[in-house]
């Protein structure tokens, strides 16, 4: 049995979430989930992991109807189509999706109906490395480098991100994330390696500091956060985002897409509050719940617009947005208007796990103020 209160009382100390008690309804679904991240001869069992997307639309309050057929008209949704997806409204990778002027429609519809837009953002990559600079800062135990943490593991993802192949073929062989002690000086000389063939990729800065923080962590007699673990796998299901999310309100009704691997494994954990079992979530048919039909659309926008982050330099990304005029420059503008109206009702309706260089890139090119990776 989980109690929920313990994961939630943490998150709300550590990020100090003052409206985590407030009642709101949330509808989720979740976008390139691929269910486990693994590791064997031939590489990563998905050749390049996009970024998954839990998420949707909320409202304040207890559930209420959601009348989308409105909706379906204004963007000429056929009548033989039972349930309204991405692919209705706009088609392709990011760029082109804020092309598609049924898009504007169906942004203005969120925010005149209500609602807002919650997500977790995961890049499973990010995710999978950071334990490696988590053990050496750790390790080494100087505050003042603590400040410079996210920039540093952002750093190293892209540096690994850079050859995939020839990183993971060093992680295999070191049976990552179950490196032995007596072989951890060797995987971080190996780290060092990459540095040195590919650190172009970085500012100078960034690339020296780098390679300070790694020389600093061969020296260390352990690192305690990639030892221990299953070897050669690196992400073993997403259930614990959806954990997190119903922890953190629990006070909220949370209606989910039927996902039966999901439900089984929260099911299995047994969750309750003080002792008693939590039911204020529940999975449904999104043909029988128009919010979770919206919500679908929501993160296949978010999932793609994050997947174009993480895999587009930042330059590229800069060019894209200056580029951008007419029907796309409009979507950009409401996707602002709706994240920004997001942050606003509550800090943790978004949450990124993810390098801080792809979120100043979302920055970037949402027009926010502010780079907290360009102020290192």
């Amino acid at each position: 049995m989980i109690d929920i209160d313990e994961i939630r009382d943490a998150q709300i100390q550590a990020y100090g979430l003052s409206k985590a008690n407030c009642i709101y309804t949330f509808y989720h679904d979740e976008t390139n989930n691929i269910k486990k991240l693994r590791l064997d001869a031939q590489g990563l069992n998905v050749a390049e992991p996009a970024i998954f997307i839990l998420g949707g639309i909320v409202h304040e309050g207890m559930p209420r109807p959601l009348d989308i057929q409105p909706l379906r008209n204004a963007m000429r949704i056929q009548p033989s189509a039972d349930e309204i997806k991405l692919k209705h409204v706009a088609k392709g990778e990011f760029l082109e999706l804020l092309k598609s002027e049924k898009l504007i429609t169906f942004l203005q519809w969120i925010s005149e109906n209500g609602l807002v837009v919650h997500y977790h953002a995961l890049d499973p990559l990010h995710w999978s490395l950071v334990d490696i600079m988590d053990s050496i800062l750790y390790g080494i135990g100087q505050p003042r480098l603590m400040q410079f943490h996210a920039v540093l593991k952002a750093d190293l993802t892209t540096l690994l991100r850079v050859n995939l192949a020839a990183t993971m073929e060093v992680f295999f062989r070191y049976n990552y994330p179950d490196v032995a002690t007596k072989n951890q000086r060797a995987f971080v000389d190996e780290l060092l390696r990459l540095l040195e063939r590919n650190g172009d990729v970085l500012p100078e800065f960034n690339a020296m500091m780098l390679k300070g923080v790694l020389q600093a962590g061969r020296n260390l007699p352990n690192l305690d956060f990639i030892e221990g673990f299953t070897p050669h796998l690196l992400l073993e299901n997403f259930a614990a985002f959806y954990l997190n999310r119903i922890a953190i309100f629990k006070y909220s009704n949370h209606i989910l897409d039927m996902e039966d691997s999901i439900r089984d494994e929260l099911d299995a954990m047994q969750l309750s509050s003080h002792g008693v079992p939590v039911t204020h979530f529940r999975f449904a048919d999104s043909k029988s719940e128009p919010g979770i039909q919206v919500s679908d659309i929501v993160v296949g926008l978010i999932g793609k617009m994050h997947s174009y982050f993480a895999q587009t330099p930042r330059e590229k990304v800069a060019k894209a947005r200056d580029a951008l005029q007419g029907t796309s420059l409009k979507n950009v503008e409401l996707l602002k208007a709706l994240i920004d109206a997001s942050h606003d009702t509550n800090v943790a309706f978004l949450h990124h796990i993810s390098s801080v260089a792809d979120v100043d890139k979302m920055n970037l090119f949402l027009r926010n103020g502010g780079s907290p990776y360009e102020d290192l």
